[in-house]
């Protein structure tokens, strides 16, 4: 993805402001390994278009080349998953499109669609003297506004889906989230009570305290005999066992 970004996509043709090209946002980091079906997809789309978004291009599920080439269009890009913060960052060095970062799930697509909203006002006003270190400090989403408490229920897997659930299960029922990443390198996009939890033995330990678990079925042997477990199946962890 960053590879596309930065060898194939056009460079834009600057719009008037409020053009078509003001609520077009591109979604980048859409993969199979992360998001399973095209239906999945298209859930997130769904949810965007109904806060008045049209996704121009989605990397890289559904569109071909020729679409992506065309996403310098837009007025802003959202990361749905830390697949896509490369290619963000490319089209931001590039072209000065700013991004927001989030998965727009059904609780969370409305604070995601104002927070795009705030960033293309921001930037539209500080366009003329815009320099890479602006884009330094991007819109987190699910880390705005999270319960300041000790978790009740804790997710594991990717941190920008799994945050964006944590923080949508927090606004829908009030119950304090946590999210363990099985990933190296992701602590910038994870919160204060959120960590990177590397290996079964450390991931056991961390779990301990656990009573209500969300993850992929094959972490269950590991957690706690009294917590209650959610299945939510990752085709990058178990492939297709329990889809």
């Amino acid at each position: 993805m960053e590879q596309i970004a930065r060898r194939f996509v056009k460079e834009p043709v600057r719009q008037e402001k409020g053009g078509d090209s003001s609520r077009a946002v591109n979604l980048l980091g859409v993969t199979p390994l992360d998001f399973g079906s095209q239906e999945n997809v298209e859930t997130l789309k769904e949810n965007l278009k109904k806060n008045g978004w049209k996704v121009l291009s989605t990397w890289a599920m559904g569109d071909d080349l020729e679409i992506l080439q065309k996403s310098g269009e837009t007025s802003v890009n959202l990361v749905v998953s830390s697949v896509g913060l490369r290619a963000a960052k490319i089209l931001w060095e590039k072209y000065q499109i700013p991004y927001v970062i989030g998965t727009p799930n059904e609780w969370l697509a409305e604070d995601i669609s104002n927070e795009l909203e705030t960033v293309i006002i921001q930037h539209s006003g500080i366009e003329q003297q815009s320099t890479i270190a602006d884009q330094a400090d991007p819109a987190i989403v699910y880390l705005q506004n999270r319960i300041q408490q000790d978790a009740e229920i804790t997710l594991i897997g990717e941190p920008v889906t799994m945050g964006s659930l944590a923080a949508g299960i927090e606004k829908k029922y009030g119950h304090a989230a946590r999210v363990f990443c099985p990933l190296k390198g992701c602590e910038a996009l994870l919160g204060k009570r959120d960590k990177v939890v590397l290996g079964e033995e450390a991931m056991e330990e961390a779990l301990k305290d656990s009573k209500i678990i969300v993850a992929d079925p094959l972490y269950r042997p590991i957690c706690p005999k009294d917590s209650t477990f959610y299945e939510l199946p990752h085709v990058a962890f178990s492939g297709r066992i329990y889809l």
